[in-house]
């Protein structure tokens, strides 16, 4: 009788502490908070093409920092800096398409270079829900002007066209759709929610719908973890990419201040690619990810 009263009663405490966990699941942030992010994304993108296979595999590494400027009852006001960039891009039929990293030296012809060295120049300004969403980001023009800038002396037609192409990637939009990957895993008052599993969902070029599940707390972490049906659509000049799959999701959480510690994320997703420059042609195609964040409080 004492072991089943026992069992009984651990079964009643875990359960007590994840719901408590659950109505406080948000951020709680407080001005001068400081976080350093090292974010590491490794991508595979297979396309078959007449009985052949082009193999894409992209690495980003970037690392930033959030810190926050202002807070009132709903918004959090967030100061963003890219502290370095890293991007390599291999093809198995090309090579190298394109290798850029902001801590190397910039040769005089590498104009990809020179414009992705002043992503480290600019500041952003983010307001952000306490569940993580994005209301919204200011400051990605100046950091796009700066950019293309840096390129060389272009006539205005063409840097307009650069202008183009950086928005679709570092438009404020954009950025904020790109951050809500990170940031917005808690529930919002439309959520669909039980005392350990919510809903939410992310829009953009990615979009999914999220299940989100608290697997466990403790003083250190509290423990999350999401499925997602996603879908990738993209549109551009030369191919555009209609995709759907699923990810999976893994994350670790600072009971004190609600932020990331740590976030890993793995995703597949297949469908076809439309190849404008060979007459539309439907291309087979999938694109295997995995990302890992890690998430530091800097300590004065």
């Amino acid at each position: 009788m004492k072991s089943i009263l026992s069992i009984v009663l651990v079964t009643f405490l875990a359960t007590t502490n994840l719901a408590i966990a659950q109505s406080h699941l948000a951020y709680h942030l407080k001005v001068g908070d400081k976080f350093k992010v090292f974010q590491v994304a490794e991508q595979d993108i297979v396309q078959n093409m007449n009985a052949s296979e082009h193999n894409i595999k992209n690495l980003i590494e970037g690392d930033y920092t959030f810190t926050v400027e202002h807070v009132n009852d709903s918004l959090y006001g967030i100061k963003f800096r890219y502290d370095r960039f890293k991007m390599v891009m291999t093809s198995n039929m090309i090579g190298e398409i394109m290798s850029i990293n902001t801590n190397d030296s910039i040769a005089d012809d590498d104009i990809e270079g020179k414009i992705f060295s002043k992503i480290i120049a600019s500041d952003l300004h983010m307001e952000m829900y306490k569940n993580g969403k994005i209301k919204s980001i200011k400051g990605s023009e100046i950091l796009i002007d700066n950019m293309i800038n840096a390129a060389g002396d272009f006539d205005d037609f063409t840097k307009e066209l650069m202008k183009e192409s950086m928005r679709k990637e570092f438009s404020n939009e954009s950025l904020a759709m790109s951050f809500e990957q990170m940031t917005y895993i808690y529930p919002s008052k439309d959520s669909k929610a039980s005392n350990t599993t919510w809903t939410n969902k992310f829009e953009g070029k990615l979009t999914s719908e999220n299940t989100w599940t608290l697997v466990s707390t403790s003083d250190k972490a509290i423990a999350i973890s999401g499925e997602s049906e996603i879908a990738l659509n993209t549109t551009d000049s030369d191919v555009d990419m209609h995709l759907k799959g699923h990810m999976t999701s893994k994350i670790s959480v600072s009971p004190t201040t609600g932020f990331a510690q740590q976030i890993s994320t793995t995703s597949t997703a297949e469908g076809h690619s439309v190849m404008h420059n060979m007459n539309s042609l439907e291309v087979p195609t999938s694109i295997t990810s995995n990302i890992n964040y890690k998430i530091e409080k800097h300590v004065q």
